[in-house]
């Protein structure tokens, strides 16, 4: 009988550890990663971002030249978007490059081309779309436009954009500092860039960004005969980074650059230098400050 009972009471025991096993394995299946703000999720944001058309890829060379290819091979519809987070060789204006990291957002967004409307005010469409965006996210911070495709926040580069009309489509190239700090920075551009999170001393979710600025292109683009162009240009004046300021110009094609006293844009979107008493418009074309 007693070794009866000590049989019984080692049953028991270890259908105790079994059970015990049971619930500890049960609970930590029951884990979940910790979310991390630049991850991008990528279902909620195909739902969320309709009648736009998302295709993701986890690694490109650029989203510019990816959605080209696309294009050219009928697999892009306008709307769409072209998106990765981790984008190899970004390009910008001319032979310019960009740099990007985790916690940068580099999308490429294709609109149905509207042939009223010329190639060079598409930047500044997008660009105060893009502003407008960002500024929702950030209050009570001045968030500028530098012509023709750049985003400022005190004097440091917030944003870039890359705009391009190309078969029948115009895609809107951008890369957004979202989510990282300054001590993340290669230490050349320390003094030149600045991010979302650092302006604002938290990170971002970075598919609520993609979301907020997809929705507010939309809306510019869908409503833009609503507006005239000289209310646009009005508009983008109103938040242009250099007016009034002294400024550099190289033109393209022209190895000569203009110096003097930028007086914001004309009514057919070209940048207005006065040099001395000379009054350029510059329709393309790298600026820079001369102070």
């Amino acid at each position: 009988m007693k070794s009866s009972k000590r049989t019984t009471r080692k049953k028991t025991t270890a259908r105790r550890k079994s059970k015990s096993a049971t619930t500890s394995k049960s609970v930590a299946t029951k884990r979940v990663a910790p979310f991390i703000p630049s991850t991008i999720e990528v279902e909620r944001l195909r739902t969320e971002i309709k009648p736009f058309t998302l295709h993701y890829f986890t690694r490109l060379n650029s989203t510019n030249d990816r959605a080209i290819e696309m294009r050219r091979d009928n697999k892009l519809y306008a709307p769409a978007i072209v998106l990765t987070p981790a984008q190899m060789a970004g390009r910008g204006r001319g032979t310019n490059k960009w740099w990007s990291r985790r916690g940068v957002l580099t999308i490429t967004f294709a609109m149905p081309i509207d042939e009223q409307v010329p190639p060079n005010f598409v930047p500044l469409m997008a660009g105060l779309a893009v502003r407008d965006s960002v500024a929702s996210m950030l209050p009570g911070h001045d968030i500028q436009l530098k012509w023709p495709n750049d985003i400022y926040i005190d004097g440091k580069k917030l944003a870039g954009l890359l705009c391009e009309r190309t078969d029948k489509v115009d895609l809107i190239g951008l890369g957004l500092n979202v989510n990282f700090r300054n001590n993340q920075v290669p230490d050349e551009l320390q003094h030149n860039i600045v991010s979302m999170s650092a302006t604002a001393n938290s990170d971002f979710n970075m598919t609520d960004v993609i979301v907020v600025i997809t929705r507010c292109l939309q809306l510019m683009f869908r409503h833009q005969n609503e507006m005239t162009f000289a209310q646009l240009l009005r508009r983008y004046d109103e938040h242009h980074a250099l007016i009034g300021r002294k400024i550099i110009v190289g033109e393209i094609g022209s190895e000569s650059p203009i110096m003097g006293k930028c007086e914001g844009l004309d009514s057919s979107g070209r940048l207005l230098v006065r040099d001395r008493k000379v009054l350029h418009r510059i329709i393309a074309g790298h600026v820079r400050l001369a102070e």
